[in-house]
């Protein structure tokens, strides 16, 4: 005899069904997420906290004659010797700057060497004089003397087109007014009051100092003929 076919509950089927479809789901859902997830952000390491400006600062008081760490090249003295001094010493700064820039000694005066060119082209100079508050123009010639009042008289002793000196000699470098100077001196009763050069351009410079009259440098004279 057969035995009857037994027949499926369609609840326990249904009920089967529907697990599996809940673990698919799940499964697709978690593989999504994996897949789908942004990177991590790399975190940047906060950065390691300043220490204050006053704390780099030592407090040990420096000498200058501290030796240099072992290893470290050796620096060039402050104050180079003088070329003249023997090896390794250290003359005093004031010594090697007077021997570089010479000074006049006071007790004699440059030369006054002018070109004979110089002399040829230029021959006087104008000048604005200034004798107790009143102002004039006079022209003189060089080597001649005017009466600027008050029994004063003025002397034009050279005219340079172009003042140059190196402290033992004074000359014209050139024959063009570049820096044009005029040497005067002051006479009263046949004594010389005052003596110095007056510039054109540099009235800064002038050594001509009086307080009886000021003296400006207006113009150089030509001489008529080239």
């Amino acid at each position: 005899m057969h035995k009857p076919k037994e027949h499926l509950n369609p609840n326990v089927f249904r009920i089967q069904i529907t697990t599996a479809s809940a673990l698919l789901s799940g499964m697709l859902l978690l593989g999504g997420c994996e897949r789908g997830a942004p990177p991590a952000v790399e975190q940047t390491p906060a950065a390691a906290p300043q220490a204050p400006v006053e704390n780099l600062l030592s407090n040990v008081p420096v000498q200058g004659d501290e030796p240099l760490p072992s290893g470290h090249p050796t620096l060039p003295g402050a104050m180079p010797p003088h070329p003249t001094g023997m090896p390794g010493s250290r003359p005093d700064l004031d010594q090697q700057l007077a021997a570089e820039h010479p000074q006049s000694s006071g007790k004699q005066k440059p030369a006054v060497l002018v070109p004979d060119a110089v002399k040829a082209q230029w021959t006087g100079a104008t000048l604005a004089v200034n004798v107790g508050g009143q102002e004039k123009q006079l022209t003189l010639a060089v080597g001649k003397t005017a009466a600027i009042g008050n029994a004063l008289q003025l002397h034009l002793l050279h005219y340079l087109p172009a003042y140059t000196s190196n402290f033992q000699t004074v000359t014209s470098s050139s024959g063009e007014p570049m820096n044009p100077a005029v040497q005067i001196e002051v006479i009263a009763n046949g004594q010389v009051l005052a003596e110095g050069w007056v510039f054109q351009n540099l009235p800064d410079f002038n050594s001509f100092k009086s307080e009886q009259v000021q003296v400006r440098l207006v113009s150089g004279k030509r001489s008529a003929t080239k």
